[in-house]
């Protein structure tokens, strides 16, 4: 898109008592770069036009025949927040000016004008708004170093998702309906190191599943930022407890490392979601020791897949 094109989308209200300058300002804005302009005499009509279409910028004089420009900037605080809006003064005035920034103003000028200037300020303001309604580049695929291929290509090394059998997979299906009976749960659910789901029970309804498996993927600070003051290798359970919900989380499992994640209303009681998840836990744990653990692959081997390897750089 061309800049002339995108300035078609930003579009400004000129709002002035000032016939002479709603012209003269919406023809400096025409020709400046073609901008599409629209005009009000009053804080109605300026009301009127806010009410019916969508503006990216407000330049509005402060005496306005009916109400003021203060009062128009504090009305566009509220109906519209995403609108930045220029004063202009008949004066200068530090305590108008100070006023005008409180309320949300991006500028204060003051007569008399220079229709220059004032285009300049104004596609600056524009500009800085383009720049931050802009998404961000999307991030460069994560290229994996030699380790991570390795532990992922290599049958002894993966995720416990990825090498559990059909049988596993139902007898812990039916270990996670059971302790949600149990507990209560609207959500009971497992999820291996690399936030691949091994099982569920129970809905999320409005939570987003794909964000749950990635945060229980990751290390948890404070948990681990706890056991090193207390001198701890780290801690295997974790409960977070909100306004609705309590989540109970735990860690376990040898050589395939999984977190049993159970939601539950905040008013059941949390012993019994422990000593139930806690035997849960303990059989799951049996369930994966069931895996047959394959031999290791060949040194060497992890990097043949996937083409140029990115080096290891002091890792281990």
């Amino acid at each position: 898109m061309t800049d002339r094109e995108q300035r078609r989308h930003d579009r400004v209200l000129i709002v002035a008592k000032d016939e002479d300058l709603r012209e003269a300002l919406a023809d400096t804005l025409d020709s400046a770069g073609g901008y599409m302009t629209s005009q009000a005499g009053s804080f109605e009509e300026a009301l009127s036009e806010l009410l019916l279409s969508e503006f990216s910028l407000v330049v509005t004089e402060t005496e306005l025949p009916d109400l003021s420009g203060m009062d128009l900037l504090a009305v566009i605080g509220g109906l519209r927040p995403g609108v930045s809006v220029m004063m202009i003064d008949d004066d200068l005035s530090a305590k108008s000016a100070v006023a005008a920034f409180r309320l949300g103003a991006v500028d204060y000028l003051y007569k008399p004008v220079n229709l220059e200037f004032i285009l300049m300020q104004i596609e600056r303001e524009l500009e800085a708004k383009r720049a931050q309604q802009a998404p961000p580049p999307p991030e460069p695929p994560k290229r994996l170093t030699s380790r991570d291929r390795e532990r992922r290509l290599n049958p002894g090394t993966r995720a416990a998702a990825l090498v559990l059998g059909r049988p596993q997979f139902k007898r812990i299906t039916v270990e996670l309906n059971r302790l949600r009976s149990h507990v209560r749960a609207n959500f009971v659910g497992l999820v291996d190191v690399d936030g691949n789901m091994v099982g569920a029970a129970g809905t999320l309804e409005e939570y987003d599943l794909m964000l749950l498996t990635k945060a229980l993927a990751i290390d948890h600070d404070a948990t681990k930022s706890l056991a090193t003051i207390l001198d701890e290798n780290r801690f295997h359970s974790t409960y977070f407890e909100g306004e609705h919900s309590g989540v109970y989380i735990i860690e376990f499992g040898r050589p395939y490392l999984v977190s049993l994640a159970v939601i539950c209303p905040v008013d059941v009681k949390p012993g019994m979601v422990w000593l139930y998840s806690k035997r849960t836990a303990a059989v799951i744990d049996e369930i994966l020791q069931t895996v047959q653990i394959p031999r290791s692959m060949p040194a060497g081997m992890a990097g043949m897949p996937g083409g140029e390897e990115e080096p290891d750089r002091g890792e281990g």
